[in-house]
């Protein structure tokens, strides 16, 4: 055998291995769900397409990594659909999967390393959690709650109800979010163009808070939290509530009220009426500057 079929046959037994660490299983699975049903998906890693539309089905797609298996129960009212990973493979490749939901569906999704991208959904409730990775969510959702630990969340979504929670990622919402909305992070920055808010919760550490509503609702409460970051919060003209600002160390500018000094010690705050004072803004910051803009 001469040394080039050598080292051909070498480089094949190398290879093998790889080449079964890596095949992949054909998923397409079609399950009727009545309308306003509940759909449960888990996947550990690989990557979540969710996609919308008017069938009163639901169908998944895609592909399983080698030694994967789908376990799936089904009802005329749930459906779940679980992936199951094999023992000791920890090299075995994450499941590439497309969910397609019904309109008005109640949609649970859960990973640990797996990027989620929601899009084109009409969802009566959305519930999305991972550990690592990245959340996208556009549509329609009556509420929405968006969980991912080091990863970030990205939300264009129409809801009355929203909730995103990370722990080292950002955090950004808009495209018509409001009602109530909570936003936490710890390292990571916070970004919300927001419709007319009733209850507005955002807090972060080490992150800024960057805030635009279009409005504030008779009666609402809005609260803004930081220690190191910097908060910027901006409302029309027309907002009715009783402001309060505080900050340890960090400066304070706002187009209302005056920025009141102790004359010994440190720390700065602010107590202003805005229209009628229907509602109440609080905003505290340690380090961080604090912006109040009203646009006219």
């Amino acid at each position: 055998m001469n040394v080039s079929l050598q080292r051909l046959l070498a480089a094949a037994l190398l290879l093998a291995p790889l080449t079964s660490a890596f095949a992949q299983t054909a998923v397409n699975r079609s399950l009727p769900l009545s309308s306003g049903g509940r759909v449960e998906l888990s996947n550990i890693a690989g990557h979540v397409t969710v996609r919308g539309w008017d069938r009163n089905e639901v169908q998944l797609t895609g592909s399983l990594g080698d030694g994967q298996r789908l376990d799936v129960e089904s009802s005329a009212n749930r459906v779940a659909l679980k992936v199951v990973y094999p023992q000791n493979r920890s090299n075995s490749r994450g499941a590439v999967l497309e969910l397609r939901v019904p309109r008005a569906a109640q949609l649970q999704t859960s990973t640990v390393s797996a990027a989620v991208d929601v899009n084109e959904v009409d969802l009566r409730r959305l519930q999305v959690n991972t550990v690592s990775g990245n959340l996208t969510a556009n549509g329609r959702a009556g509420e929405a709650d968006l969980t991912t630990v080091s990863g970030q969340i990205r939300s264009q979504l129409r809801t009355s109800r929203l909730d995103a929670t990370t722990v080292s990622g950002s955090i950004n919402a808009a495209g018509g979010s409001g009602g109530e909305v909570s936003a936490n992070t710890v390292s990571g920055g916070i970004t919300l163009d927001l419709a007319n808010v009733q209850r507005l919760n955002a807090e972060s550490v080490s992150g800024s808070l960057g805030v635009r509503s279009a409005g504030l609702q008779p009666g609402g409460r809005v609260n803004l939290e930081t220690v190191s970051g910097s908060v910027s919060l901006s409302l029309p003209a027309s907002t009715s509530a009783q402001l309060k600002v505080s900050s340890f160390s960090g400066s304070i500018r706002s187009d209302v009220g005056q920025v009141q000094t102790p004359r010994y010690g440190p720390g700065k705050n602010l107590d202003a009426r805005i229209g009628g004072g229907d509602g109440d803004i609080s905003i505290q910051s340690h380090s961080g500057s604090v912006r109040v803009s009203l646009d006219r």
